[in-house]
């Protein structure tokens, strides 16, 4: 059994309230997430639901990272994911991002469609209290983007068997989204007035109307 300890010497890529995201320092096209602290609650509802993905033998991954495994760390123990990138190799950008900078939810709505519909098609639920933090955009050429759930994966509840029923699990999925387009739409209204410029578009090769 390998026991190798991997040292994570950089600073971290991203910071939650329970996480952090590192580099993966033998592999550039990966991360490894570890526990900022002792509630281990996001990191048990992402392993469960990769573990009943695995299950199902899912193959499509374009909407979520693909996950490889537990490894011990000289920062504790982590999971390995996908590193997501755009196709200049810079990390991707969340939502919230944009928002800033004033793009309104609005220039992203038939990627988040195209999101919506992933998610129902492979039976991914995700958190109640994913949100504008947890989406990236990512820019797979100079043409072609996609939006990616880094975090918020996995569900809450204690007892998920009754998520192996496609309906059950879509309506869950369902009654979730529309949470979650009404905090995205609260954030956006909320950031453009504190922006206060003209709202931005997307580049015209990444605009698409469905």
């Amino acid at each position: 059994m390998n026991h190798q300890v991997i040292q994570i010497m950089s600073e971290p890529i991203g910071v939650g309230q329970e996480r952090a995201c590192y580099q993966h320092p033998d592999d550039a096209g990966k991360v490894i997430k570890t526990q900022r602290g002792e509630s281990y609650k996001q990191t048990s509802r992402e392993l469960r639901l990769y573990k009943t993905l695995d299950r199902r033998d899912m193959r499509n991954f374009e909407h979520i990272p693909r996950y490889y495994g537990l490894v011990e760390t000289n920062l504790g123990q982590g999971f390995v994911v996908d590193k997501i990138t755009d196709y200049d190799g810079e990390v991707s950008r969340s939502l919230w991002w944009h928002f800033e900078r004033g793009y309104p939810v609005s220039e992203f709505l038939p990627y988040l469609e195209e999101l919506r519909q992933y998610l129902l098609d492979n039976l991914v639920i995700f958190s109640v209290d994913m949100g504008r933090f947890n989406v990236l955009f990512q820019k797979l050429s100079p043409t072609q983007a996609r939006l990616v759930v880094i975090d918020g994966l996995g569900d809450h509840v204690a007892i998920d068997w009754l998520d192996r029923f496609g309906w059950i699990a879509r309506r869950k999925i369902n009654r979730r989204w529309q949470r979650f387009i009404g905090r995205l739409r609260k954030y956006s209204a909320d950031t453009m007035r504190a922006y206060g410029g003209n709202p931005k578009t997307l580049d015209a090769a990444y605009r698409k109307t469905g």
